[in-house]
């Protein structure tokens, strides 16, 4: 999981940090923003965290303003604000849904109060990612990506409503996915909960699609999808 924090003051925003990583340890990452501006640049260009810390004052901003802006690419993302300032708090429930909210200074039980319901209800299968190709831009969910195919300089997801593509290397758009994707060629990963059959030479998919598997890939891509099909069945 992925929270993001984002808060002008470097102290608060390394205070929320370390406070998630206490409790959570390695299995929950944390990433600082200290404006606005770069909060929104990685909402917009990259994989979504699974949670957002939003500071309401930012410097001569709103929070609430700026992620409003943005409200399409934040479907099913909680956002928790946080602010020193109460009379900003009404305009939270402004044509905006939070998950929460917090004053300043930040109460630890309060603070985990919304972390542990995120960390308890967190569903892998429900990662959302942004594809962009120019300025368009199209936010995607990791489970309806049948396979990723690297063609020359592009990578497309083919997904079980189209094909989108972008720009990025096959590593990075992995990055993105980040969850339940086999690779089984230089130029070929699948997504394991849509793999009919597999074995050493090819994988069929849920929806006949048959990709070859190399033979760099032939062994790895069995034992990950064993690991990865148990790891789904809580074997």
């Amino acid at each position: 999981m992925i929270f993001a924090i984002c808060d002008d003051n470097r102290e608060a925003a390394a205070y929320i940090a370390t406070a998630i990583k206490q409790r959570y340890g390695q299995g929950v990452q944390t990433v600082e923003f200290y404006s606005a501006d770069n909060l929104i640049s990685y909402i917009t260009h990259g994989s979504l965290p699974d949670c957002i810390f939003m500071d309401i004052v930012l410097g001569e901003d709103n929070g609430i303003d700026e992620l409003r802006k943005y409200i399409e690419y934040l479907r099913d993302i909680p956002v928790i604000f946080f602010t020193g300032f109460t009379e900003y708090c009404q305009d939270i429930f402004l044509n905006f849904s939070p998950y929460g909210l917090l004053t300043k200074p930040i109460d630890d039980k309060k603070l985990y109060y919304y972390t542990d319901k995120i960390v308890l209800s967190h569903d892998e299968n429900s990662i959302n990612f942004v594809v962009s190709m120019g300025k368009d831009r199209t936010l995607l969910k990791n489970s309806d990506v049948l396979y990723v195919e690297n063609e020359k300089r592009k990578v497309i997801y083919h997904t079980v409503n189209g094909d989108y593509a972008e720009y990025i290397k096959m590593d990075d758009a992995l990055d993105k996915l980040r969850y339940g994707f086999i690779r089984c060629h230089k130029s070929f990963a699948v997504n394991f909960r849509n793999i009919k059959t597999i074995d050493k030479n090819y994988v069929v998919l849920s929806d006949g699609t048959e990709i070859q598997i190399s033979r760099q890939y032939s062994e790895s891509a069995q034992s990950d999808f064993i690991s990865l099909k148990s790891k789904s069945l809580g074997i």
